[in-house]
């Protein structure tokens, strides 16, 4: 039994964590991990029971060696499942929302996290400043958070912050990273910017791309419909084949399609991009 994720629990419904800032530590991914808790931003972890990623990177991360490209960061959710295995692994990520710039930040101080760096700006094709919704404007690390305004259904608690925009180019020509490995993108509906903006850098690198795809809905939501068109598009012109990845017990499945379709269901919304000459190479390691 995780003791500490009970005390944090019990913290939360008295309503005591949103007002105080300490850290703690928890088991995550298997290693004990200090964990800030900012104002109740943090505790999120406490409800995160799934080694969807973890069983991901397991596989991936051997078969494409080089610099993990997080965009999407939030909280670093994936970067604690990262360097659970990976201490040494080159980790860039990109977070426009300020919170969870700075949460990530402390979470990589109090655990000395080694070659992380986080971008405080939202990765799309335009430099310069945005607004980020957030939906659930009463949580300040509000996953659901999009620069696509239309992208869901208004909000009675939806709030807008100012965040800065980078080009892939821009960041590219400042920092001049290593060898792309692995991409993950995660960032509610801006998927298609992302890999427009980085586009040159998939073509030249070939990393494989892990990337949420939200559902259509039925009948299919316009905007939505147009951002998968446009992903496929993408993907053929880099070569790329796509994966729909079900999150299997014990194992993960992918199954290969040639487009994203209409779909309802929120637990298929995950996919991979994986270069045409590595197809095999990727289906065989997962049937391992």
């Amino acid at each position: 039994m995780n003791f500490a994720a009970l005390g944090l629990r019990a913290l939360n419904k008295l309503g005591i964590l949103k007002h105080i800032t300490f850290t703690g530590t928890m088991v995550l991914s298997g290693k004990r991990t200090k964990l800030p808790m900012v104002k109740g931003v943090g505790f999120a972890y406490v409800l995160d029971s799934g080694h969807f990623m973890e069983d991901l990177l397991r596989v991936l991360i051997p078969l494409f060696p080089g610099t993990f490209i997080d965009v999407g960061v939030n909280i670093g959710q994936t970067l604690i499942k990262l360097r659970s295995a990976w201490p040494d692994v080159p980790y860039v990520g990109f977070e426009p929302n300020p919170v969870c710039v700075d949460y990530t930040e402390r979470l990589i101080a109090a655990n000395g996290y080694r070659n992380a760096s986080i971008i405080p700006a939202a990765l799309t094709d335009e430099d310069g400043d945005g607004s980020l919704l957030l939906w659930q404007g009463d949580d300040p690390d509000d996953s659901t958070a999009t620069l696509i305004k239309d992208f869901r259904a208004k909000s009675a608690s939806e709030k807008e912050i100012p965040v800065r925009l980078v080009r892939w180019r821009s960041f590219e020509i400042r920092s001049n990273p290593a060898k792309l490995g692995v991409v993950k993108v995660d960032v509610e509906g801006g998927e298609l910017e992302v890999l427009v903006t980085m586009q040159a850098r998939i073509n030249s690198d070939r990393p494989v791309v892990v990337v949420e795809v939200l559902p259509t809905y039925d009948p299919p939501k316009q905007v939505r419909s147009e951002r998968q068109r446009g992903i496929e598009r993408m993907a053929a012109a880099c070569e790329l084949r796509i994966f729909r990845i079900h999150k299997g017990d014990p194992s993960i499945r992918l199954e290969a399609l040639t487009e994203f379709g209409i779909s309802n269901d929120l637990k298929t919304a995950d996919h991979l991009l994986v270069p045409a000459e590595r197809v095999s190479e990727v289906i065989a390691a997962f049937s391992a």
